[in-house]
């Protein structure tokens, strides 16, 4: 029996509830990159990552697991036809407009609206544009010149982690080119191409005066489970990773690192059950939603292309881990302890698509914390309680460091390339598919 909201409206984890009925004013923020060019690159890393891989049959950092027990599991409804596209950001939106149903119905999340270690590294760029751009809110100025940057540091394998004398700060990033954006978290600003097309959107808040207790409630619930992993001797402070020295908790499918098929992320019995708990946290969820909507608001195409593949998936997988019932993205991290992240691209995700990143804790966000978009040369005053959206994918990023005694906690969802391309080959790897059909059958599916 379908589930209802208090108001009468049938509820689906997908549909676009709560969106409001016009769009809050916005400032644009253009740029001379292409994002032909970024989309090109990024396309070309993620090839040359691909064939390193094939050919040493090495191991991704993350590992994988086909469990019973996996949290949020639940039986697909059956197959209908794909609703309309979401209607366009610059009209307005009914509250109860639907993209797509849900692959996992699940009772609705609360009310309302609906990735990183002390210090981040910034590599410096091989390929530096020429000139100095000079970013601005207002809707002429240009920033950039030439092609994009892009970073050296992009590999299959991880890098060696930075030593911590190396740690890049705001001045350091500023005398490289940088330029900062200052934004108050709440006003959404809208970073455009050469061609006026979106490239990363300052999402804001939502109009909710509750938003700051959702999101303090989020971080206690982060910090105790940093402090129960740490306890139990599952992490230890200090570990330093690729993307930092916090502690992250991932949950959801993905699909890479030399796996035979898409599948869901793997923990110990442990972190199984701290992650559960953390992703049926009801103001998690909402932040959740929020930064799904926010897709769905600003780039409703690719919100539904989300849908139509994803939904498919899940299908055809239905072991696989649906995260949240109230977002689009099929997977999570939870970026816990004075989470500011070394410098990296997430070649692995799709190239295309959009991730969510909300910040939270307390820092003062003129000082440190900035989200650092190293081939836009954009140092973005990051807010606690703010989501940006980005294209990680194909934009190095990474954030500056916060000072002595404050705290900073981000919560990133995300969708891994390869999810796509199992399905745009018919639910088969892709060297599946040149063994039946060759490289021409390959690309006709693509």
């Amino acid at each position: 029996m379908p589930r209802l909201t208090r108001s009468g409206v049938q509820f689906s984890p997908y549909e676009l509830l709560n969106l409001p009925t016009t769009l809050r004013p916005f400032q644009v923020i253009r740029t001379n990159i292409s994002l032909d060019a970024l989309l090109h690159d990024a396309v070309a890393d993620d090839d040359r990552a691909a064939a390193e891989q094939d050919a040493a049959n090495s191991a991704a950092e993350d590992e994988w697991e086909d469990l019973d027990d996996v949290p949020l599991k639940s039986a697909l409804p059956p197959t209908s036809s794909l609703p309309p596209t979401p209607p366009s950001p610059l009209t307005p939106l009914s509250p109860s407009s639907s993209a797509c149903p849900s692959p996992h119905p699940s009772p609705p999340p609360s009310p309302g609206p609906s990735s990183h270690g002390p210090s981040v590294s910034v590599k410096k760029s091989s390929r530096q544009a020429a000139g100095r751009p000079a970013p601005s809110s207002e809707a002429t100025a240009p920033i950039a010149n030439n092609r994009p940057i892009r970073s050296t540091s992009i590999s299959l394998k991880p890098q060696p982690p930075p030593g911590r004398g190396s740690l890049s700060t705001l001045p350091e990033l500023l005398d490289e080119g940088g330029e900062v954006v200052e934004w108050n978290g709440r006003d959404p600003k809208l970073i455009l191409d050469a061609e006026g097309r979106i490239i990363a959107i300052l999402l804001g808040t939502p109009e909710d005066d509750e938003w700051p207790a959702v999101i303090e409630d989020a971080v206690a619930a982060m910090k105790r489970a940093r402090r129960e992993t740490i306890q139990s001797g599952e992490w230890r402070v200090g570990t330093i990773h690729r993307r930092g020295t916090h502690l992250p908790l991932r949950g959801g499918a993905s699909f890479g690192g030399g796996q035979k098929k898409p599948g869901n992320l793997c923990h110990t019995p442990f972190m199984r059950r701290l992650i559960r708990r953390l992703l049926r946290n009801k103001s998690i969820r909402r932040i959740a939603g929020f930064q799904s909507m926010g897709l769905a608001l600003y780039a409703p195409k690719l919100y539904q292309y989300y849908c139509k593949v994803l939904r498919g998936l899940f299908q055809k997988h239905p072991n696989l881990i649906h995260t949240f019932s109230n977002s689009v993205f099929p997977a999570v991290t939870l970026n816990c302890g004075d989470a500011v992240t070394f410098e990296h691209c997430d070649i692995f995700n799709i190239v295309h698509g959009l991730c969510p990143i909300t910040s939270g804790g307390h820092f003062n966000h003129v000082l440190g914390g900035h989200l650092y978009l190293r081939q836009l040369r954009l140092i973005i005053q990051f807010p606690s309680g703010a989501t940006i959206l980005i294209p990680s994918g194909c934009l190095d990023h990474g954030n500056t460091p916060i000072q002595t005694g404050e705290t900073r906690y981000s919560i990133t969802q995300y969708a891994a390339g390869g999810l796509f391309r199992w399905a745009a080959y018919g639910y088969q790897s892709g060297k599946s598919l040149l063994a039946q059909t060759g490289r021409g059958g390959r690309e006709e599916r693509v």
